[in-house]
């Protein structure tokens, strides 16, 4: 009953209306519409392929649309050339072209996790697999290059729609991050009326960190994330008198976003906390941050170029692992329903190729999207093939059915990455049951095959990535966690660089958070995990050192007694990365006593340290 009760929570928050989210679903309906309509019309094949492209190209704003775009016509351009290239010699030669494709196949899997451009190669890889995959279905060469040339009409003519139509009425990225931020102010503050902020801090901080690149004034990003993580140091629950005087703050922050002018700051008491105090003061620069003129601070200020390659591109077994699981995953679809004599389940090929991932966790989590989403997505067009398309009697008609499910389907599309997966797997599998021919379907079977294949591709993968080197999201879950006491560590040790180490750890603390939502799909597939320190303690202990280390408390702390935490934080780092048991806190612990707030402080950082080593699993 809990369970059930949690699950519709969690869907009523990701399908809640927020700011933007219409227009950005109308943005999609008109595109997936016109493309519909562009393909029946001029009788392009692949139309389903082409309505799903909408979904792939359509983006929170107007650059990343283009971006997306761009390399999508770059990614199938070198598809076509490629493929048209190894047709030359493999075309009817199993021998030549099986080995082609599982290459193919690797190397755009491996350029995935190790190259800056891995999308483009990912994509184009996609595409080269997927024609060599039905060179045995095409009559002949002729037919088979007119198909791999037509390849070009399907992803640009949508690619095209989307990025004019975002060009016309979509926001721009400043508006989205400035829009992201007013909405963690105006939630923040309804918690802290009602009392409900546990638990709603980490959602927050993982709603901001992306769009730091976006926003025109990303210091103001930084000081509000800033505030989220000096919240974790409250009381849970935060006193109702306390809870009044930030919900002022928080006020005064939204009015400065509004360009109401300065709310007047609310002053601590005289015995304030010290959570208190660091709280003020971080509201405060917000507060200021959030005042200034942003019309002529360029978009990504500050934000370091991408390396071409990862570091450990090639140091990093699992990269060539994760590319040769896809690989053997994808051999292996492809043999079954070859031998089969069964063509309907190519869609396993492509169910591989997007539910692929890093780790078990992720791989089962976006399988169990894309099976609910081809579920839905499936009985949707079913239904639409018995009871409506037999009264259809002109593309009018298709294109308004088109717009009203591609409606639905762009409104779940547009939830949080832990959910909108299901959007577009609903929308592919409408589109490739209803958009089978020029002519309204009336043919269940190529629905059954093509639910039938997302099946068979999730079931491999699974064996495939749960059997060879699995690799867990708790394994990344523990990565993060060092790399946040690492950077709560150099925080305390180093108060000249305290800008850069709080943006490490909030950045730490959200990836350990989506590490740990995805360690949950994976249930008893791989073995328990030890020495693994809490989550909540470190974002605790997170906040504890953002209090100890801001403006109000920072000249007045013992800074041997801190460093000395920060020492031990360095080795329970590197024994949390290495699955060894944490060391004594005993030699991190200090005899600060109650009295001025930075002596209280640096006490509470101390028991926070405690409690991280006692968290451990």
């Amino acid at each position: 009953m809990e369970r059930s009760t949690s699950f519709l929570t969690f869907l009523a928050q990701e399908l809640a209306p927020r700011e933007g989210r219409g227009l950005a679903v109308a943005r999609i309906a008109a595109a997936c519409t016109i493309t519909v309509a562009i393909a029946m019309v001029f009788r392009i094949p692949l139309a389903a392929y082409m309505a799903y492209m909408v979904f792939l190209t359509s983006k929170d704003d107007t650059a990343a649309t283009l971006t997306m775009a761009v390399a999508g016509t770059v990614a199938v351009t070198l598809a076509i050339l490629f493929t048209l290239g190894i047709a030359q010699i493999s075309l009817g030669d199993p021998a030549i072209r099986l080995p082609a494709m599982a290459l193919t196949t690797f190397l755009a899997m491996f350029s995935v996790r190790t190259f800056a451009l891995g999308p483009v190669s990912f994509l184009a890889g996609f595409l080269v697999v997927t024609m060599q995959s039905v060179v045995d279905e095409v009559p002949n060469p002729e037919a088979f290059t007119r198909t791999t040339l037509w390849l070009w009409v399907v992803v640009v003519v949508p690619a095209f729609t989307m990025t004019l139509i975002n060009l016309l009425f979509g926001p721009q990225g400043a508006a989205v991050a400035e829009r992201g931020v007013r909405k963690v102010l105006t939630d923040l503050e309804a918690a802290l009326t009602s009392g409900e902020i546990a638990g709603r801090l980490a959602q927050w901080r993982a709603i901001l960190v992306p769009l730091i690149e976006k926003s025109r004034n990303p210091p103001a990003i930084h000081r509000l994330l800033d505030v989220l993580v000096i919240l974790e140091a409250y009381p849970d629950p935060i006193p109702p008198r306390e809870r009044t005087r930030l919900s002022y703050l928080v006020r005064g922050c939204v009015s400065a976003l509004e360009r109401q002018g300065l709310v007047a700051e609310a002053p601590p008491e005289t015995e304030s906390i010290p959570e208190a105090l660091a709280a003020t003061h971080a509201f405060a620069e917000l507060q200021r941050e959030l005042s200034r003129t942003t019309a002529h601070k360029p978009a990504h200020s500050g934000h370091k170029p991408r390396q071409l390659f990862v570091p450990d591109a090639l140091s990093n077994p699992a990269h060539w692992q994760f590319a040769l699981k896809t690989t053997i995953a994808i051999m292996i679809v492809y043999s079954v329903y070859t031998m089969l004599d069964w063509p309907g389940l190519l869609t396993s090929i492509v169910t591989v190729f997007f539910v692929a991932l890093g780790s078990v966790g992720e791989t089962v989590h976006k399988l169990t999207l894309r099976i609910a989403g081809a579920l839905i997505g499936g009985l949707l067009a079913g239904l639409s093939i018995v009871f409506l398309l037999p009264h259809f009697t002109d593309i009018g008609q298709l294109c308004a059915l088109t717009a009203v499910v591609a409606l639905f389907a762009a409104w779940v599309s547009t939830s949080s990455e832990r959910l909108s997966y299901a959007g577009m797997q609903i929308a592919l599998a409408f589109f490739m049951g209803l958009l089978q021919t020029y002519s309204p379907a009336n043919d269940l079977t190529v629905l059954r095959d093509r639910i039938v294949g997302i099946l068979l591709g999730n079931v491999v993968m699974t064996l495939v990535f749960s059997s060879l080197w699995p690799e867990s999201a708790i394994t990344r879950l523990r990565g993060a966690l060092a790399d946040a006491l690492r950077a709560i560590a150099a925080l305390l040790r180093l108060p000249l660089t305290a800008e850069t180490n709080r943006q490490h750890t909030v950045e730490a603390l959200a990836l350990a958070d989506n590490f740990k939502v995805l360690s949950q799909f994976e249930m008893e597939m791989l073995p328990r995990q030890t020495h693994l320190p809490g989550l909540d303690s470190i974002q605790r202990l997170a906040g504890a050192a953002f209090v100890a280390t801001s403006e109000p408390l920072v000249r007045d702390v013992d800074t041997q007694a801190v460093a000395s935490l920060g020492d031990w934080l360095d080795r329970a780092a590197q024994a949390t990365a290495e699955d060894s048991a944490l060391p004594s806190v005993a030699e991190a612990a200090t005899t600060a006593k109650s009295g001025t707030a930075a002596q209280v402080a640096v006490s509470k950082l101390s028991i926070e340290t405690e409690h991280v080593a006692s968290s451990v699993q």
